[in-house]
């Protein structure tokens, strides 16, 4: 079975504001995905660092909406550990930023398939490291993956 993580972004993209096609095309990706876990055909994995981003949105309905969402899954949660730092200082000098790194070494902390985004920058980024993981975005795993 595959082993995937999500990101944050992945979380509020279904929420988002459809301003074009694009945006729309993800979001239903996303949602596919969702209901694959749900039919226990993968599964996804979560961290704190998504609980933390998670805590962070300012946007009252949207946050409501995307906690919901988060809160009706029953994800299977990767603690932290003391390791998730090291890796995290590795993958700052990718140009990764801070709190996408924690992404990244929970889900290769746990050898999961992949990582998906919307974050077009992080996936670029983590081309540039050597990643124990596929970053992809939730498009990409519908088309090549599922």
């Amino acid at each position: 079975m595959l082993r995937i993580y999500l990101d944050n972004c992945c979380y509020n993209r279904p929420f988002d504001e459809i301003r074009n096609e694009k945006i729309k095309i993800e979001s239903q990706a996303v949602e596919e995905i969702i209901g694959k876990f749900v039919k226990k055909e993968i599964q996804i994995f979560t961290s704190g660092a998504i609980e933390f981003e998670l805590s962070r949105i300012s946007e009252g309905s949207k946050k409501r909406q995307v906690e919901d969402l988060y809160d009706s899954l029953d994800l299977l949660s990767i603690p932290y550990t003391n390791n998730l730092d090291k890796r995290v200082d590795e993958l700052e000098e990718y140009n990764i930023h801070f709190m996408d790194a924690y992404h990244i070494a929970y889900a290769e902390s746990k050898n999961l398939d992949y990582l998906l985004t919307v974050d077009k920058k992080l996936i670029n980024a983590s081309k540039r490291g050597s990643l124990k993981i596929k970053v992809i975005s939730p498009v990409e795993f519908i088309m090549e993956v599922i």
